[in-house]
């Protein structure tokens, strides 16, 4: 044999144990594990008014006359799944007697747990100065009810997550940055 066949069989054999080496030093055993049908669900905010059981009106008050006052009563209904501050947006009247009637509610928000109820009051009030230009008149008062979610939205005194001295949301308003 040639010297030139020894030398290229001698770095075919040092090659091919090179390769063999490297090659056993990342031949490694592995594994992988898949963890399937994660889920992540919303909750639902939903109020409803159930006044007189299906959202009848408060109050209906005939033959008023000057000095009259009184209170009607609504109930709000948390339908969702989550719990809610709610409040009081508006309260308007029209028609006209509107001007001579004084309408106000609470507007302080109330926290109602899913599923859960609470009422407001709405008070009215014909000052005993209305004039002879509101007799025989009407109005038509309309009450309107915003929630936002209570929880992250705490507006906590304590700052201990405690929703029992909680005094409303810290924002009212929806995320408007991240739509669907």
């Amino acid at each position: 044999m040639s010297i030139k066949k020894k030398i290229g069989g001698a770095l075919l054999g040092t090659a091919l144990g090179a390769a063999l080496v490297g090659g056993g030093t990342f031949a490694l055993f592995t594994s992988s594990a898949t963890n399937e049908g994660n889920t992540a669900t919303t909750g639902t905010m939903t109020i409803s008014d159930i006044t007189g059981g299906d959202g009848k009106a408060a109050f209906t008050v005939t033959n008023m006359a000057p000095g009259d006052s009184g209170k009607g009563t609504v109930t709000i209904k948390n339908n969702g799944t989550l719990d809610a501050w709610v409040a009081i947006e508006s309260a308007t009247d029209t028609g006209d007697l509107a001007p001579a009637l004084n309408v106000t509610a609470n507007s302080a928000p109330v926290l109602i747990p899913a599923k859960g109820t609470t009422t407001f009051d709405v008070n009215y009030d014909l000052p005993k100065s209305t004039g002879n230009a509101f007799q025989g008149k009407s109005a038509q008062l309309d009450v309107v009810f915003k929630a936002v979610q209570a929880k992250n939205n705490l507006n906590d005194p304590n700052g201990d997550g405690d929703t029992s001295d909680a005094n409303g949301p810290i924002s009212w308003n929806e995320n408007a940055s991240v739509t669907p």
